[in-house]
């Protein structure tokens, strides 16, 4: 065996070494690419229920929620006003030297805030889960499952509501979705937003 011979079998070697070494780095690309969906449905997945689980805790925001979804003008300001009108006529001339009336305008300027952070909470999830699953990092199964949820609570009549005041604080490809797709499909028979009430074609 010359050293011609000797230089052929070292470049078979160094060319088997290479196939072998971009075979591990595949495999090791590809458990660090199901390492990183698996974070990312993780993470996703306690987004969201942190966000149940806030407003499930709390029997005020959920009415709050509850009340938004289904009619988000009953907390603008001009729901706002309405109330005063009601209590002013509910006080009559006794208004004058009693909080009452100032204080149900408080009360309903905080469910509107609040109404306000928990929707934009819910609606900041959405848009992660969007791109997450855009990017490939979130398996289509998972994000079909939350864009459900995500269509029963933008379809609302609430809903539909705050997403005209406020969706342009979101990215324009997640806002294309919302509007371009998910507005204008049909809610399921059996779609109810938070379990309050109906939007599919049962809603009376």
């Amino acid at each position: 065996m010359n050293l011609n011979d000797l230089a052929n079998i070292g470049q078979v070697i160094g060319a088997v070494a290479v196939v072998v070494s971009l075979f591990y780095v595949a495999h090791q690309i590809r458990q660090n690419t199901n390492a990183v969906r698996s974070a990312t449905a993780q993470a996703v997945h306690e987004h969201f229920a942190k966000w149940y689980q806030l407003v499930a805790a709390d029997a005020e925001l959920s009415k709050i929620v509850a009340t938004g979804l289904r009619d988000h003008g009953s907390l603008s300001e001009h729901g706002v006003c309405q109330t005063l009108f009601s209590f002013g006529k509910l006080y009559g001339g006794r208004c004058r030297g009693t909080s009452a009336p100032r204080e149900a305008g408080r009360w309903m300027k905080s469910r509107r805030v609040r109404f306000i952070a928990t929707f934009m909470s819910f609606l900041s999830y959405s848009q992660n889960a969007f791109l997450k699953w855009r990017e490939k990092l979130l398996a289509p199964p998972l994000w079909m499952g939350w864009e459900v949820v995500i269509m029963n609570l933008v379809c609302a009549p609430g809903g539909k509501a705050f997403w005209k005041e406020r969706g342009y604080m979101f990215g324009e490809e997640f806002r294309r979705h919302v509007e371009d797709d998910l507005m204008k499909r049909e809610p399921h028979p059996d779609a109810r937003p938070m379990g309050a009430f109906t939007i599919g074609r049962g809603a009376e």
